[in-house]
């Protein structure tokens, strides 16, 4: 009996629990050369999944209250992958600061971490917490 419970209780860790890990995620803060060039923050996320592409699809990050579009290409289960999202801030006509790249979309929930990565399997939207990104060094561009 308690090899048949042990049995169901894995099954259920591994069918129903995340379909994406998080390996490494980093985030390095740039500044352009000029003022117009603006600045910003790039962000990579390195990820394995239970499922490929065809199955699962990235969608979104939120970093604190800031809601980004992610880039990932074609990938297959159980093969490391690289996401990326960015967001630049450049002065507008009124040399006020305006993002670029990323919006203020409300996050589904408070999350612990610093980050949230919403994803799509079999049409069902789930998430997976990213506890911290890992600051890289900043990049000053002539």
């Amino acid at each position: 009996m308690a090899r048949l419970l042990a049995l169901i209780l894995l099954t259920f860790l591994i069918g129903w629990g995340s379909k994406v890990k998080v390996v490494e995620s980093t985030s390095r803060e740039w500044m352009g050369g000029l003022q117009e060039s603006g600045y910003g923050i790039d962000y990579e996320v390195n990820f394995i999944t239970k499922n490929g592409s065809d199955e699962l699809q990235m969608e979104a990050l939120w970093v604190g209250d800031l809601h980004m579009k992610v880039r990932v290409s074609a990938f297959t289960k159980g093969v490391p992958v690289k996401l990326k999202a960015g967001v630049t801030f450049k002065p507008g006509a009124d040399f006020k600061m305006m993002v670029v790249g990323g919006d203020s979309l409300k996050k589904p929930y408070n999350f612990k971490g610093e980050g949230l990565l919403m994803y799509r399997y079999k049409g069902k939207i789930f998430y997976t917490e990213i506890s911290e990104f890992k600051k890289l060094e900043k990049i000053i561009y002539p």
